[in-house]
């Protein structure tokens, strides 16, 4: 028996010894790499997920040919978001142009163990009657009818990261950092093609409880701040596993921040969870409340 006990022993011992190696060759190798190399790496890797790594504020946004452009976006999206570890404030902006109802909808909250924000740009093919908008699957709009947008994400009034593009879908994810969604709000700019669509997303705004006085419009651009949810109150059951939701989400980022500690940049932590947890690599990925999502492959 004592034989057997000092046999586990010793395997565990070489095991951690192994496990410790491992650890400090895979540092090395991260930290050896070249900044180009580096950045080429992760974009390959994320690629296939629908984002791209933005260095200089150390975030990551939404590609414009992302996977989840082909998935549309509804309501129902916000509602099992919770189940996908995503609790965020949203406001939908329904209105009629061009004959067609659009959906211009933004969100900000913690998505998994990312601060993130978005504006999303959807329509439909036909003019859809108001009480059937929520149940209604909206797609993205063509190449020739995105919008430019401009966000600024911020957190307890202090500017995490911006970005401006023309584009369906902009998003800002901050990667291991952890934010209740009342402590965020995004600036936000939209740029309209012409007076007539301007004008009937200001209904919109009007119609959704926002007032003149806190929208800038310049010609055919509009201009506010969103800092709070569209009004919806869920039921308990539903706000206690909402912060469920968010205990685990605070200690993942905790375990994150941890487990990555000898690395600066949100692209070292992630290339050295690549290499030595690939597992934990493609869950850190996962932004977004779709169906499963592919792995990341070399192409």
């Amino acid at each position: 028996m004592y034989v057997a006990i000092l046999i586990f022993f010793f395997v565990v011992l070489v095991f951690l010894l192994l496990s410790h190696w491992r650890k400090k060759r895979i540092i090395q190798r991260v930290r050896h790499m070249c900044a180009t190399d580096k950045q080429e790496l992760l974009n390959e890797l994320v690629t296939p997920l629908g984002y791209w790594y933005e260095p200089q504020q150390d975030i990551f946004s939404s590609r414009h040919d992302a996977w989840q452009k082909e998935l549309g976006y509804g309501e129902i999206y916000n509602q099992m978001a919770p189940f996908g570890n995503m609790i965020f404030h949203s406001q939908p902006l329904y209105f009629d142009y061009d004959g067609r109802t659009w959906l211009i909808e933004f969100w900000k909250g913690q998505y998994g163990i990312n601060t993130g924000s978005e504006i999303g740009v959807y329509c439909a093919d036909h003019i859809i009657p108001p009480e059937l908008r929520d149940v209604t699957i909206f797609h993205a709009p063509d190449a020739d009818e995105y919008l430019e947008l401009s966000c600024r994400l911020r957190k307890n009034g202090v500017p995490l990261a911006s970005l401006t593009e023309r584009h369906w879908w902009l998003t800002i994810f901050s990667m291991g950092r952890f934010s209740q969604p009342k402590e965020l709000s995004l600036d936000i700019s939209l740029r309209f093609p012409d007076l007539e669509m301007r004008d009937a997303f200001l209904d919109s705004l009007l119609e959704n409880g926002y007032d003149l006085g806190d929208i800038s419009i310049h010609f055919t651009t509009v201009s506010l701040n969103f800092y709070t949810d569209n009004g919806f109150k869920p039921w308990f059951l539903r706000r206690f596993y909402r912060w469920y939701v968010q205990v685990k989400n605070r200690f993942l980022c905790w375990l994150y921040a941890r487990v990555t500690s000898p690395f600066y940049t949100d692209r070292d932590k992630l290339l050295y969870l690549y290499y030595y947890v690939p597992f934990a690599f493609r869950r850190m990925l996962r932004l977004r409340r779709y169906r499963k999502q592919p792995s990341p492959s070399r192409h």
